[in-house]
């Protein structure tokens, strides 16, 4: 096959015109690989710091993590929604996500440090003011790579948007497993390692944003407010999604300790390696199907939650048959207990494909708000199930509360889309003989491509 054959499919071009195809194998292919490195990184933290130093790293990089998850609003999102129907420039875009970066971004940092000298030792006690220091600049960062994500997408660069991806994984594998292997590195200095690496990724970032356009601190109030508006119709079912995806770590830890939150995360990392397909597809979609009319938009989206759930179902019996093996036999029989766990989570993919698809459509349609609705009822599910079944279950409590809540809010986007398209369940989830003919046909058609 020939690679430059290949990235020409993948060359910019305007949201509509993105080939969902290639661009979906390409997103897919570096997410996977971006998982396995991740992984390994993950085995080498693992077995070096043990399960209680692996909980307190984990718990400290979630904390980061959740900063631009939470600290978007949503504007950087709704950005893509107007570029992709015109509604402003994507150097108008890239302007008021910098001035908000800034701005935000001073705020998290000044506010972590400020709690970490002013908190009562009961609480975090195991954090030094350094892994607050580390987790505040670590946040920052983080939310700037994802603003150049968004921008890269925008103007129709997956390849800008997926070297964002692998960088971060790349320098994150470098530095941390050598820092682990060669220097014999603990908590503080796998942090540290951690740090650096998304550094060298945000450096990446910005030099992807000057490629589109002038990093110019000069934002556009009147599309601010816009953004804004529109934005936080989804940002706040967002903030509840992220909730129903990561409470869970924060309750586990409260009420089993560190050493089963290290056992935890484990299992769900490795879950979470079946979402990857379904997330990538909802991240090319949403540029895709927000350049769409209604009508083609809901076609689209119909046709490829039916293919991406039968596959999906095919990763979910292969993890079943292989989970034993993948945590016991990678990361150590300290982590055994977390097999059951893996088990009671394998599941959740088909119901993050229904999220992810469908969400993706009725946002790209105006309708953000879906993950507010879907958000809403499910939080509520995790926080009463986690309260109720962890401390009488332990980890296997939280894993019964996460899918729970999965499921509700896989079934109010399902209700939401049914409602407002009038399609048919059968159509939307049930598998046809031709879509598993197209899926081929589309396979071969690629790879004649890239042969060509």
């Amino acid at each position: 096959m020939r690679l430059s054959a290949v990235f020409h499919a993948l060359r910019d071009a305007p949201a509509q015109d993105l080939h969902l195809a290639a661009g979906t194998a390409l997103t897919f292919g570096i997410r996977m690989l971006s998982y396995v490195l991740t992984a390994a990184t993950g085995i080498v933290v693992a077995r070096a710091l043990g399960a209680h130093g692996r909980g307190v790293y984990a718990l400290a990089v979630t904390i980061a993590y959740l900063f631009p998850s939470l600290a978007s609003l949503g504007v950087s999102w709704a950005g893509v929604y107007f570029v992709g129907h015109k509604r402003c420039s994507l150097q108008e875009m890239i302007s008021n996500n910098l001035v908000f970066w800034l701005s935000v971004s001073c705020l998290w940092i000044t506010g972590v440090i400020v709690f970490a000298l002013v908190r009562p030792e009961s609480i975090l006690p195991e954090f030094r003011f350094s892994y607050f220091l580390i987790l505040a600049l670590g946040g920052a960062i983080l939310l700037l790579s994802a603003f150049a994500k968004d921008i890269s997408i925008a103007s129709g660069s997956v390849l800008g948007y997926n070297a964002v991806d692998l960088s971060d994984s790349v320098f994150r594998t470098i530095l941390i497993a050598s820092g682990v292997l060669v220097l014999g590195l603990g908590v503080g200095g796998v942090l540290s390692a951690w740090l650096l690496a998304i550094c060298f990724t945000g450096v990446l970032g910005a030099c992807l944003i000057a490629k589109r356009g002038r990093l110019k601190l000069a934002g556009n109030l009147s599309l601010f407010k816009k953004q804004l508006t529109f934005g936080l119709r989804g940002y706040l079912g967002y903030v509840l999604q992220t909730a129903n995806y990561r409470l869970d770590v924060f309750f586990v830890a409260a009420f089993a300790g560190s050493s089963t939150l290290g056992q935890y995360t484990v299992a769900f990392g490795t879950a979470e390696m079946l979402w990857q397909l379904p997330m990538t597809l909802g991240e090319v979609l949403y540029p895709k199907l927000s350049a769409l009319d209604s009508e083609a938009n809901t076609d689209t989206a119909v046709a490829t939650c039916r293919r991406v759930l039968f596959i999906t179902l095919l990763g979910l019996l292969l993890a079943l048959a292989s989970g034993r093996f993948l945590i016991g036999f990678l990361y150590g029989s300290e982590y055994l207990p977390a097999v059951n766990v893996f088990y009671i989570l394998v599941p959740s993919v088909l119901l993050y494909t229904i999220h992810k698809v469908l969400g993706s459509s009725l946002s790209g349609n105006g309708m953000p708000e879906v993950n507010l609705y879907g958000g809403g009822a499910s939080v509520l599910v995790t926080i009463g199930l986690d309260l109720l079944l962890i401390p009488r279950m332990g980890m296997e409590g939280a894993a019964i509360a996460s899918v729970a809540a999965y499921a509700v809010n896989a079934g109010v986007i399902l209700s939401v889309f049914l409602y407002v398209t009038r399609r048919s369940p059968l159509e939307i989830l049930l598998v046809r003989r031709s879509d598993i003919l197209d899926s081929f046909q589309l396979a071969r058609a690629f790879l004649a491509r890239g042969q060509a």
